[in-house]
């Protein structure tokens, strides 16, 4: 005789009973320990958690909503519904007390049309090679103001930024250095956005339809690549 180990999908618990049979004659069973009903054989395959689990990782690898829908056989709208949760649960990143050389820059993307602008502003760490801080919106002084803002109080030796004016006006002329040979690393990780968010591409006709889902996918970037960085 064959013994089936049945695991609860939410708290992995062995402490399960059977519990009822589905309108599609499926046996269903119930959690004794988080009270959580589920099944073994799912026919809608968003359900099933190894399938959501990967729609983050094609996400950052260059896939786009509908690629991943078809690819995983998933409506969009779940595609969605996972990619904002994932970016409500992710924290922004936090800035270290002190940052010996800080790169600062900015690119841009849209939403729905060109004329629609958003550009998403980077604090760049050159020692630990990490975003440190970011905002999404227009490249304008205001912008820039928020991204400082987020930096906060901490000490930071050397700014290096490119000629946009808006760091010129904001940043301590002392500790501030203009020039393309101080921002190659964070050119190089700008690069990186461009290359594994399909929606960055520059030709593609992948694009994001609204800012929310834009700023969720740059977020949930921003973390994937410094914890690929910390991994290092």
């Amino acid at each position: 005789m064959c013994y089936e180990e049945v695991t609860c999908p939410r708290c992995s618990s062995l402490n399960v009973k059977k519990n009822g049979i589905t309108a599609q004659e499926k046996q269903r069973y119930q959690c004794k320990d988080c009270r959580r009903q589920f099944i073994t054989d799912y026919t809608n395959f968003a359900c099933k958690v190894e399938v959501q689990a990967l729609v983050l990782p094609m996400t950052m690898n260059g896939s786009g909503i509908r690629d991943i829908s078809r690819v995983l056989s998933i409506s969009t709208n779940t595609v969605l519904r996972l990619i904002r949760a994932a970016a409500h649960s992710t924290p922004e990143p936090v800035a270290p007390k002190r940052i010996a050389s800080l790169e600062m820059d900015e690119f841009w993307s849209f939403i729905q049309k060109k004329k629609h602008q958003r550009w998403t502003w980077i604090a760049f760490d050159r020692e630990r090679k990490q975003v440190t801080a970011f905002v999404n919106g227009r490249r304008t002084d205001q912008s820039c103001q928020r991204l400082l803002k987020k930096i906060g109080n901490r000490r930071v030796t050397r700014f290096h930024t490119d000629k946009w004016e808006s760091y010129t006006k904001l940043l301590p002329a002392k500790r501030h250095t203009i020039g393309k040979e101080g921002t190659r690393n964070i050119e190089r990780h700008n690069l990186n956005f461009r290359t594994h968010l399909k929606r960055l591409q520059r030709r593609t006709i992948c694009f994001s339809k609204s800012e929310e889902m834009h700023d969720a996918v740059i977020k949930l970037y921003v973390q994937h690549s410094n914890h690929a960085q910390h991994l290092f």
